[in-house]
């Protein structure tokens, strides 16, 4: 380095007697090497570029080659096809029915998510005994691993020995020995119920935080005014969540979209294609069919999808927020 350092400050000495200022990429780089922070701090991010690459951009990057290419699993041998593998997937016979049921299994699952999320975080804001313990309680499916989550959702469902299939065929809602998961209705309830019931915990938990951080003083000012529980939430509690609301609707729509585990564990897709969404589409094409090129196309389309909705909420709501 201390080469370096005498180069450069001999071409700034040269700069400096003739009056010229020099360029600006030198600038850059005079400025950057003799900058010790900036070196240092280069060092400590290294290790996490070198993650990103090889873990994230790289991916991307061979997601996207593959999507444009028909690879031929015995072989291994790639065969550029252009936009083809885009054009069988949207001609696919099945693509309203993946679209329509990732559709449903989405909206269903954000709606009960941020209804029972906020309904929770409003009743663990209360200052009552025993809360630190609700509070516990309420998180643990969040902590719970998929797996056993799954498994302990087809143990109630099991339609010889499930406490809940047993409780629907008493009333007469299914038939004996059935399980909800037999029917399409039932299957695309309960994966939705599931999730429902997994991903609440961080709604909550979010929302709690903003409840927090909202002053006590606004809700003493507004019951001088005479403001009931009601108005207190419409005009004191609400517009404080605006903000997190906004945040976690795109993540909650960006991770429900995506999210693989639950609905394969429970019911693989089924029964026929019931609750087969667009992540099962993808593992099929890709590890069922090994059609990489068909996956990958499939992936790519799901990634703008979701990219062009965010930008559109991001934009729709900042729009709104200046006016």
């Amino acid at each position: 380095m201390s080469a370096v350092s005498a180069r450069l400050a001999a071409i700034g000495s040269r700069y400096a007697a003739s009056g010229r200022r020099p360029p600006r990429t030198g600038r850059f780089l005079d400025r950057f090497l003799r900058d010790h922070k900036a070196r240092i701090g280069l060092v400590f991010i290294a290790p996490a570029l070198a993650f990103l690459i090889v873990f994230v951009a790289y991916p991307v990057i061979e997601v996207v080659r593959l999507s444009f290419h028909l690879v031929d699993f015995a072989t291994d041998q790639e065969k550029f096809v252009g936009f083809a593998n885009f054009v069988q997937v949207l001609r696919d016979a099945k693509l309203g029915t993946v679209a329509w049921n990732t559709l449903v299994w989405t909206i269903f699952s954000l709606a009960g998510q941020f209804a029972l999320g906020l309904t929770a975080a409003l009743c663990i804001n209360q200052r009552l005994p025993g809360m630190t313990l609700i509070r516990t309680i309420l998180l643990l499916p969040y902590v719970v691993p998929v797996i056993a989550l799954a498994l302990f959702w087809r143990w109630m469902l099991d339609g010889s020995f499930g406490i809940v299939s047993a409780a629907l065929q008493s009333a007469g809602a299914i038939a004996p020995d059935q399980s909800p998961l037999a029917t399409p209705d039932g299957a695309m309830a309960t994966v939705i119920l599931a999730n429902t019931w997994r991903g609440f915990p961080f709604v909550m938990i979010s929302y709690w935080a903003a409840l927090q951080a909202i002053p006590h003083e606004l809700y003493e000012a507004a019951s001088v005014d005479g403001a009931g529980p009601w108005q207190e939430f419409r005009y004191v509690t609400l517009p404080h969540l605006v903000t997190i609301t906004k945040v976690m609707l795109v993540l909650r729509l960006i991770w429900t979209v995506t999210f693989f585990d639950i609905i394969w564990l429970i019911t693989r897709g089924g029964p026929g294609g019931a609750t087969e969404h667009w992540p099962i589409w993808i593992y099929q094409e890709t590890m069922g069919f090994f059609r990489f090129g068909s996956g990958a196309a499939l992936a790519v389309l799901l990634a703008g999808m979701l990219m062009l909705l965010s930008a559109v909420y991001l934009v729709a709501t900042r729009g709104s927020a200046a006016r």
